[in-house]
C-alpha cells in the first residue's frame, strides 16, 4: 500500500536537502522559493512510480530529463559548468541514499522495497529518509566548511565594474558567508565597501552614496544608473543595502578582461577592514 500524500511529502523533503548538498558542492546556493520550486518538482516526479512498466530508454530519458528540470528550477543553468555540476551531484546523493536504505533492507531481510520505471520506493519510515537525507546535507556542509579552513578571505581576484560610464577596478575577496542576491534577476551581488573603494567610485555615484548612508539620498540616482535595493541580513541586524545595477562585471587575468554577465553592486557603509580588497563575494559569485 502507497499512500500518495506520504509519497509526495517525504520526497518533498528528501529533495529539499539533496538540493541544497548539491548545491554546497557547487558552489551555489537558491533562494527559498526556487528552492520550493524544485522540490516540488522533484516530489511529482515520483508519480511515474504509478505508471506503467516503459521501454528502459524511455525510463532513462524521464530520469535525465526530470533530473536536469529540477536543478535548473532551483540553481538556475546561467553557469553550465557549474549547473552540471549541481546534476551531477544531485543524482549521486539520489542513488547513495537509495543504495544505503536498500543495503539496510537487503541485510535485515524486510520485504520493504518496491520499484517501477527506474523509481524506488521503500517502505520504511518517512522520518528515516528525511533524517537520512538531512545528514547528507549536514555532511556536505561540514566537509565544505573543513576543506576552506581559514583560506576564504586570503583568495582575491581583480574585478572591473562600469559605474556612470566608468571602469572601476576593485580587488574583492571571497566570502562563503555572502549569499546576496538581486531580487530582480536573482543573481549573486557584489558587496564593495564604500569607504575603501571610494576615492575610486565616480564622483556622481561616490555623492550619492555618501548622501543615502547619511539619510538624505535625492530621489534619482545618478544619471544612466539603476537603483537596486538589495536585503541583506547578518547576525546582528537585518536591511537594505543601495546597489545599481551594472551591464557586466569584468573578472581581470592576464589575458584580459573576462566578463561574467550581467549582475548588481550593493554597497556597504563599513569598512572591511583590509588594504588588500575593498569588495566581497560569494561561492555562487564566479
Amino acid at each position: 500500500m502507497i499512500y500518495l500524500d506520504v509519497l509526495l511529502l517525504v520526497n518533498f523533503l528528501t529533495a529539499y536537502f539533496l538540493l541544497l548538498a548539491a548545491g554546497l558542492l557547487s558552489g551555489q546556493r537558491a533562494g527559498g522559493g526556487r528552492m520550493l520550486l524544485g522540490s516540488a518538482m522533484a516530489a511529482l516526479s515520483s508519480l511515474i512510480l504509478f505508471a506503467p512498466e516503459q521501454p528502459f530508454l524511455i525510463q532513462l530519458a524521464y530520469k535525465a530529463g526530470t533530473a536536469l528540470l529540477i536543478v535548473a528550477a532551483a540553481f538556475g543553468c546561467r553557469n553550465k559548468r557549474r549547473f552540471a555540476t549541481a546534476v551531477c551531484w544531485y543524482a549521486a546523493f539520489n542513488i547513495a541514499l537509495a543504495g544505503l536504505v536498500m543495503l539496510v533492507i537487503l541485510n535485515t531481510g524486510t520485504r520493504a522495497l518496491q520499484t517501477g520505471n527506474l523509481t524506488v520506493y521503500l517502505r520504511v519510515s518517512p522520518l528515516l529518509m528525511v533524517v537520512l537525507s538531512g545528514a547528507g546535507c549536514l555532511a556536505a556542509e561540514l566537509g565544505m566548511r573543513l576543506l576552506a579552513g581559514g583560506k576564504a578571505l586570503r583568495q582575491s581576484v581583480g574585478l572591473e565594474v562600469e559605474l556612470a560610464g566608468v571602469p572601476v577596478h576593485l580587488r574583492a575577496a571571497l566570502d562563503t558567508g555572502c549569499h546576496l542576491t538581486d531580487p530582480i534577476t536573482c543573481l549573486p551581488v557584489l558587496v564593495v565597501s564604500f569607504p575603501d573603494a571610494a576615492a575610486r567610485i565616480p564622483q556622481p555615484v561616490s555623492d550619492y552614496l555618501k548622501a543615502w548612508f547619511d539619510g538624505r539620498a535625492p530621489e534619482q540616482p545618478p544619471e544612466g544608473m539603476k537603483l537596486r535595493l538589495i536585503p541583506c541580513k547578518t547576525a546582528a541586524q537585518s536591511g537594505l543595502l543601495p546597489g545599481f545595477a551594472v551591464g557586466n562585471i569584468g573578472l581581470i587575468t592576464a589575458q584580459g578582461v573576462l566578463g561574467l554577465g550581467r549582475t548588481a553592486v550593493a554597497f556597504a557603509p563599513q569598512s572591511f577592514g583590509s588594504e588588500r580588497y575593498e569588495a566581497l563575494y560569494g561561492q555562487d559569485f564566479l
